[in-house]
């Protein structure tokens, strides 16, 4: 006699957080479209994320530094340039995508330059690469109590740096 295979639900099976995950993060359930079907999200996963929650930021603050983080993704920052210098054709689809990244990269590059080293130095770490405005201070020796204002201000100067790449 053949066993019959357990067949695997995706959409029944729920993977739960665990206890010391829950102690450290804060975890809420959202509807989604689909009827009676429910998704966990983290909601302070980020260091700016806790900076809003704790009202360190205020709301356009937290979005602009979500604006930055999304330019910064699109670019493909986080990722490792390799290269090949093979003859093969491109693929339309791939170097429409190409296309977008790099058009997200010279946006980046422009805010860099309109922004400034330091309070760039400051968004970029604290946004893209999720240190805190403390680490951020010791890892530059700046002042660590008022690392979380220098923060502040270096989100207003993002701000104004995406206003003035629209014009």
């Amino acid at each position: 006699m053949k066993k019959k295979k357990k067949k695997y639900n995706i959409r029944t099976e729920r993977v739960l957080p665990t206890p010391e995950f829950l102690k450290k993060h804060e975890v809420i359930e959202k509807q989604t479209n689909r009827a009676g079907e429910k998704r966990l999200y983290v909601t302070d996963q980020l260091w700016i994320d806790t900076y809003y929650k704790k009202d360190i930021i205020n709301y356009d603050q937290y979005q602009t530094a979500i604006r930055f983080l999304s330019l910064f993704k699109r670019a493909g920052r986080v990722q490792k340039v390799t290269m090949s210098f093979s003859k093969e054709r491109i693929d339309k689809t791939y170097a429409d995508t190409f296309n977008l990244s790099s058009e997200a990269f010279a946006d980046y590059n422009k805010i860099k330059r309109l922004m400034g080293s330091r309070s760039f130095d400051c968004v970029q770490d604290v946004i893209c690469f999720n240190l805190s405005a403390k680490e951020w201070a010791i890892k530059n020796s700046r002042n660590v109590k008022a690392s979380a204002e220098i923060f502040r201000l270096s989100l207003d100067d993002l701000a104004d740096a995406f206003k003035s790449l629209k014009s």
